[in-house]
């Protein structure tokens, strides 16, 4: 089946973002309008979480709220019904990331990687948003104002794994991952400044964080509503697939899926040796099928890639595949911080297919 992926490039003050962004919506995806801007329902408590929603936003996401006001203002909807869906609504993701540093690059360069697993349910857009106060940043979109991984004008890559599974999301009072990863791109030009925003950032999620930074620096953060694991890295290969590795976050889950035990071996056997990995060879470990490699094609089973990417830090652009980097005719596009404003489609084939025996098996959690 094909698929059709939108490449925004927004910049502006915040507001202005945020009703290009609604004019955007009403232009070409006006049905979903409703799922933003859905009244209350009469129910006094979820106006007022909303309203205790903005507050914590502007706290922990500082700025976003004018975004989300002028995306408000555009569609002529209170900012509270728009922030109380952004925030609130139900998602996961399963996906693998990796960090290739300096030591194991010819180029003596970071190089950075990942594959992005769920179905075509998701948004297919990646934006890249220039707005004033704030980082520069391109990335794929999640809920308009959500990001699930991307690239800033510092320098700094952030992408994540969902971490625990097929388990009910937590009810605390928090963020979904999204939030986090937009705030980091937004605001830090480190892995140090990444880590000092993600570990205090209330998140109702699990979620295995990979940052890296043009200095040569890298970071796995393993995070959930009560604990969070921090693995700083200055070589080697740092990486992840669905489910945590260190303590105290490792025994979390009650159960390990082969899906993710798979993918995660894979990457472990193929980890490049020093000196010698390049884009070409974060390109091929995207490439390679599963259950041999990263690419996946169970997209009614929400085990889909619906996109990769790479990036030499250095470099400061992405490299893009949307959809499967296995299948022919996807290929990968090159974005960067400094493209010219405007929105482009591009269709991809997302041949759909079901997933081989045993993929979802599982067993009891061997960290526990």
């Amino acid at each position: 089946m094909k698929a059709t992926y939108t490449r925004m490039v927004l910049e502006g003050d915040a507001k202005t973002v945020g009703r290009e962004r609604a004019k955007w919506l009403r232009q070409n995806h006006s049905p979903m309008i409703p799922f933003f801007t859905s009244p209350f329902e009469g129910k006094i408590e979820r106006l007022k979480e909303a309203e205790s929603l903005l507050a914590m936003s502007e706290r922990w996401c500082p700025g976003l709220n004018e975004e989300i006001e002028g995306f408000a203002s555009e569609l002529g909807v209170a900012p509270e019904a728009v922030v109380y869906y952004t925030v609130t609504i139900p998602r996961a993701s399963n996906c693998s990331q990796f960090a290739m540093l300096g030591d194991r690059t010819a180029s003596g360069h970071v190089i950075c990687g990942r594959s992005y697993e769920w179905s075509t349910d998701d948004e297919l857009s990646i934006s890249t948003v220039r707005i004033k106060g704030r980082r520069a940043h391109t990335g794929f979109s999640l809920l308009q104002f959500g990001r699930t991984d991307g690239l800033n004008d510092a320098g700094l890559w952030v992408s994540m794994t969902g971490a625990n599974p097929n388990t009910p999301l937590p009810d605390n009072v928090g963020f979904r991952f999204w939030s986090l990863v937009r705030t980091i791109l937004d605001r830090a030009g480190s892995v140090e400044e990444a880590i000092a925003i993600a570990e205090p950032f209330p998140l109702a999620f699990h979620m295995n964080l990979l940052v890296a930074d043009k200095g040569g620096h890298a970071a796995l953060i393993e995070k959930g509503p009560d604990g969070i694991a921090v693995t700083r890295a200055r070589e080697g290969f740092l990486f992840s697939t669905n489910h945590y590795l260190h303590a105290p976050m490792a025994g979390v889950a009650e159960l390990r899926y082969d899906h993710s035990q798979k993918r995660y071996d894979f990457l472990e056997r193929n980890a490049p040796t020093p000196g010698s990995a390049s884009l070409d060879t974060a390109k091929g470990l995207l490439g390679a099928s599963f259950p041999d490699g990263l690419a996946c094609h169970f997209f009614t089973e929400y085990l889909g890639t619906i996109w990769s990417m790479c990036a030499d830090l250095s470099d400061g652009s992405l490299e893009v595949c949307f959809g499967a980097t296995d299948e022919p005719s996807n290929r990968y596009r090159r974005f960067s911080n400094d493209d010219p404003a405007g929105v482009t489609a591009y269709e991809a084939e997302l041949p759909d297919q079901m997933a081989p025996d045993g993929t979802w098996k599982s067993w009891p959690n061997p960290a526990r």
